[in-house]
């Protein structure tokens, strides 16, 4: 389909530096932490609960919901395409793959080996059917690195549990894992991190199911900068700073970028 550099330059405006975890920085999520916290509040309510949640989620770019910086939480949550004549499933395809060819090495070590699989959480939404509103496996069979590994091992579950979800509430339960994911190695791919109750959970039903690893890359972390000074921080500077696909949250030094085919 195309050369995600050349697709993703253009947009670089809409994209914000997400930070790596440290003093202020939820080691989780990477949004800002009140105080001394290592976690954030809303990490610290849904990593509770669940069998074993995923310490590392890897956002490509923070977004807002309002004013300067929302285009991506626009695109992100179909309330329109990006500027111009891009669609949004292939421009959000292209932002996954240039991210992760430039950044395969860190996820892989997070992971503590090479992925065995990839998959897509489903919508759990009660009114809605799945394969309508689930942009995501579409934007990851995009991807040529991702579609190889690519299995949709995740369906909704209860009913009760999608309505915890809904509520911001962690619930394993809201996921079925279908097949064996024995031992595997999983990079779990999502379009918008909120709270974490969706990913966590997800997180949890295939550590249930016998997953070895969790690696979430999600590609919008939506922050409120009005949360606390930690937060407001992280956003004036991811605003300030022109964004750069060389640097990610999981690595010390910047990585070479080189064009990447997806489609």
């Amino acid at each position: 389909m195309g050369d995600a550099r050349a697709v993703t330059e253009p947009y670089l405006q809409i994209l914000r530096e997400v930070p790596p975890a440290g003093p202020g920085v939820c080691r989780i999520c990477h949004t800002g932490t009140d105080g001394p916290f290592e976690l954030c509040a809303t990490c610290r309510i849904t990593t509770q609960g669940l069998h074993r949640h995923t310490e590392h989620v890897v956002p490509v770019s923070l977004c807002v919901r309002d004013g300067d910086g929302a285009q991506l939480h626009a695109i992100v949550t179909r309330r329109r395409d990006p500027p111009g004549s891009l669609r949004r499933v292939p421009f959000l395809a292209a932002t996954l793959a240039r991210f992760h060819q430039a950044h395969a090495a860190c996820l892989t070590r997070l992971a503590g080996g090479p992925f065995t699989m990839v998959t897509t959480l489903p919508g759990t939404s009660l009114d809605r059917p799945v394969e309508v509103f689930a942009p995501m496996p579409r934007v990851v069979d995009l991807v040529g690195d991702l579609r190889r590994l690519h299995r949709p091992v995740l369906l909704p579950g209860s009913a009760a549990a999608a309505e915890n979800l809904a509520r911001r509430r962690p619930d394993e339960r809201a996921f079925q894992v279908m097949g064996r994911v024995d031992g595997a190695r999983v990079l779990l791919v999502d379009d918008l991190f909120v709270s974490g109750a969706h990913v966590q959970s997800a997180a949890s039903a295939l550590h249930l199911a016998g997953a070895r690893s969790v690696v979430a890359l999600v590609i919008a972390r939506l922050v409120f900068p009005r949360a606390n000074g930690n937060t407001a921080r992280i956003w004036g500077r991811a605003s300030a700073e022109r964004f750069s696909f060389d640097r990610c949250c999981c690595s010390g030094a910047p990585t070479v970028d080189r064009a990447t085919d997806f489609g």
